[in-house]
């Protein structure tokens, strides 16, 4: 098993070769990877084995290659000459691949410090460098960008769009920053496939009723002790999306009854009130290209592909003809993929 030799992304030029090679490489080396001598706690443990290392690492490691082939063809330039971040990259592979494929320089960032920590112990044991670990939000990586004197050519992020608290404030710092030339994001949270969408109305019920309703709930008895029943009710129903000074405003203006404006693109979405993480926003096509034009890029949208890489056979011929079907269909493949591109372009 470990010797099977696996194509990552099809050797259609230089660079493509590269990056399949270099994939060819992390794979055998995730597939041997123990993480018992690492300082790694046994939540990053099993994140990682779950996430990346386990079943799905071949379509992660295809999802890297292909997120970073695109996104170094679109910048024009040579991938040596090109500065790279993995945004809110968790524990995934697309920091690992960006960092053995040539890049000018290569930073890590996610929202949690410990997120960095588990990072840096892997690529340790991987003996792949990274130029920084950031931690923090949007806000972060720029102060962290014009601190440093360091342009981030490429932002990339692989299923973290859709957990971004403020998407509209996230697009207009980077075109602003000045930073950046080409955001790249991909996400399952794809509207325009039915099956996705329900599969993310689900897993939006499943933790606004576990999690965050309690949540917010919690939060208004803590600000407000003596609310009335009847007005935690409304207010909880009210704040949902909502975090930072949004949350604490809504809450006033409604016991001032004072309108309370809607959350934009509130939909079936919920979020961490206390962080503003783990936003579940669902957005479709045109709601993406408005917030992305309005800041000032240029955008396009389009279709990914399905694994190929599972288990049973049976599966994999359904999987292999969705992707067949996702080409005929062209620029409408969304439609039918399970998850999709969104890229911001600064010309």
């Amino acid at each position: 098993m470990h010797n099977k030799q696996h194509t990552f992304i099809t050797p259609i030029d230089e660079l493509a070769k590269l990056i399949n090679e270099k994939a060819g490489i992390l794979y055998h080396q995730l597939l041997s990877l123990d993480l018992s001598g690492t300082d790694i706690d046994e939540f990053g443990k099993y994140y990682f084995n779950n996430h990346h290392a386990g079943k799905r690492l071949i379509f992660s490691i295809e999802s890297s290659a292909d997120i970073i082939y695109r996104s170094v063809k679109l910048s024009g330039d040579k991938i040596n000459n090109l500065t790279f971040i993995d945004y809110g990259a968790g524990l995934g592979t697309l920091f690992l691949l960006a960092g053995m494929v040539g890049f000018k320089k290569v930073y890590f960032n996610d929202y949690f410090p410990q997120w960095a920590g588990y990072a840096a112990s892997i690529c340790k044991k991987l003996n792949i460098e990274m130029d920084g670990y950031i931690s923090g939000d949007i806000d972060a990586v720029i102060d962290y960008g014009k601190a440093n004197n360091v342009s981030f050519d490429i932002v990339a992020s692989r299923n973290v769009v859709e957990h971004i608290y403020n998407l509209r404030s996230f697009y207009l710092k980077l075109f602003y920053s000045g930073l950046t030339k080409i955001c790249y994001a991909t996400t399952t949270a794809n509207y325009h496939n039915p099956a996705m969408r329900l599969k993310h109305y689900l897993y939006h019920a499943k933790v606004e009723k576990t999690l965050y309703k309690r949540q917010r709930a919690d939060m208004i008895k803590e600000l407000k002790p003596a609310i009335a029943e009847s007005d935690l009710h409304q207010l909880v129903a009210i704040t949902r999306g909502r975090a930072f000074n949004d949350f604490s405003n809504a809450v006033n203006l409604y016991l001032e009854n004072k309108p309370v404006d809607a959350v934009e693109f509130l939909g079936t979405n919920t979020c961490d009130s206390k962080t503003g993480v783990w936003a579940e926003n669902l957005l479709n096509r045109h709601q993406y290209f408005d917030i992305i034009k309005k800041a000032g890029f240029t955008v396009s949208y389009s279709a990914g592909f399905w694994d190929t890489h599972y288990k049973y056979a049976i599966v994999n011929f359904v999987t292999s003809m969705l992707n067949r079907i996702i080409k005929l269909t062209g620029k409408k493949g969304y439609w039918f993929s399970p998850f999709v591109n969104i890229v911001a372009i600064k010309k």
